[in-house]
């Protein structure tokens, strides 16, 4: 599991695919580079400030629209 760095806490990449972490958008940093270009890279804004977005992982959800493997499960090429 490689550690993430959110904040002052670690978290797991496999912790962030759940879905029960989010991510500031600001906070985003290149150990997640892979989910940039990943079709479950979700974002909900927050009303609350100028633009807050955080980013979450929605791979898990029973309702997603595509069956894609994600970048971060996907073998070597």
């Amino acid at each position: 599991m490689t550690p993430v760095c959110l904040g002052a806490a670690m978290i797991s990449l496999d912790e962030f695919r759940t879905g029960a972490y989010s991510l500031p958008a600001a906070d985003l940093d290149e150990e997640l580079s892979l989910c940039s270009s990943c079709p479950y890279l979700s974002y909900k804004e927050f009303s609350v400030g100028d633009g807050l977005y955080y980013y979450f992982c929605s791979y898990h959800w029973p309702d997603k629209i595509t069956r894609t493997t994600p970048p971060c499960l996907a073998g070597p090429e």
